[in-house]
């Protein structure tokens, strides 16, 4: 039979973090399994890119501290460039109660570093003259926050892990989980049983179904996000910030001499359907060009979908039996649910898990992940779009 120290299941963003940042610590014996016949048709590879400071829960603004010093050195520490554009995050908001819990928030960021801004509708319209919101309540700007390439990150997690001993198989899905005692044995794929007394679920979208596996909910589910890129177009500025509407739920950026657009769509269902959708297309632009109105002339060029895996609190689940407290397997972990924020913290997250499983105090607070807390009142991440 095949073994591992560690099994982890999904080759994403989190999976091969994890693996890396296991084989730094000297633990090598890595298995690393993908449902998937090849590298980056996943969720990961499917992301927008983008990476921010502004989070209202301090984990998760360590967690984007730690990706973007990361993305900064990748060319240094993986050889492979990460493309990282400090373009900046703009949220806006019509809504003054949202807009008093982005300032509060921005009272967060600054008191653990973040350099942050709150711009009145003046101030706004002034270095954004492209927002087309009368009632605007206000708006936060982050000018370190940006995007980056999630293939080239992923691809240097991939190499590097591989180089320190981590073997990545791909199209091996994970059929079963064992178990002897409530301890884990390993796993059952397509290609054969692999022996391992720790079992990462790293599944992503399909994190539910794989801790069902070792009897364990995890409360992710799969919703369908789709982003598109238009033709090349002058009607925006060349240089501009990523810029998000909390109100519609709908963002857009530069993409090169294109623009990249996108949209939470509230009546879109849970499922693992990544189809692009004609209706909530139509949603899309009706939402975005109401707020941009430059964009009414401007034609779409091409689109993609892949899956969000949400929480109830849209916070990710990293926590294992180690410090659960629940009846969760020994030697079972969890690094999911991470509801849209999977590529700005798979390096934290990824970092974080390996300390948990070397023994090793984690570098950030993870108590607001931990599995448990879904029993409890749950503090929800408000920065969510």
């Amino acid at each position: 039979m095949d073994t591992a120290d560690v099994v982890i299941v999904g080759a994403g963003l989190v999976g091969l973090s994890t693996a890396y940042h296991l084989a730094e610590r000297g633990i090598r014996h890595v298995v690393v399994l993908e449902r998937e016949p090849s590298f980056g048709l996943g969720s990961s590879g499917h992301s927008a890119g983008g990476i921010r400071l502004q989070f209202g829960l301090a984990s998760n603004v360590r967690f984007s501290q730690y990706g973007i010093q990361m993305l900064k050195e990748f060319d240094t520490r993986f050889g492979v460039s990460a493309s990282f554009n400090a373009c900046g995050y703009l949220f806006l908001t019509r809504d003054p109660r949202r807009w008093s819990m982005m300032q509060e928030a921005a009272d967060l960021q600054r008191s653990l570093g973040v350099a942050v801004e709150t711009l009145d509708a003046e101030e706004v319209r002034r270095r954004f003259s492209y927002v087309g919101i009368d009632d605007l309540a206000g708006a936060t700007f982050g000018p370190h926050d940006g995007v980056a390439d999630p293939f080239a990150v992923m691809y240097g997690f991939s190499r590097r892990a591989r180089e320190l001993g981590v073997r990545i198989l791909y199209g091996r899905e994970v059929t079963a989980i064992t178990m002897e005692r409530h301890r884990i044995t390993g796993v059952d794929t397509r290609g054969g049983p692999i022996a391992s007394p720790i079992v990462v679920n790293a599944a992503g979208p399909y994190a539910r179904v794989v801790g069902r596996m070792a009897g364990v909910e995890v409360p992710v589910d799969p919703y369908r996000r789709a982003v598109y890129v238009t033709a090349p177009t002058e009607a925006l500025p060349r240089r501009m910030p990523m810029t998000l509407d909390f109100d519609t739920t709908s963002y857009v950026r530069r993409e090169g001499e294109s623009l990249l657009l996108g949209m939470s769509d509230p009546t879109e269902p849970s499922g693992f359907d990544c189809a692009l959708d004609e209706a909530s297309l139509i949603r899309l632009i009706e939402a975005v060009t109401g707020w941009v109105p430059e964009l009414q002339h401007t034609s779409l060029m091409r689109g993609w979908a892949g899956l969000y895996e949400i929480t109830p609190d849209d916070n990710p689940v990293i926590d294992g039996a180690a410090t659960a407290g629940q009846p969760m397997p020994e030697g079972f972990y969890i690094a999911a649910g991470f509801s849209g924020h999977g590529f700005q913290h798979a390096p934290a997250a990824g970092r974080a898990l390996a300390e948990l499983i070397a023994g090793q105090v984690p570098f950030v607070d993870l108590s607001p992940f931990r599995w448990a807390r879904f029993h409890d009142a749950l503090r929800s991440e408000p920065f969510v779009i």
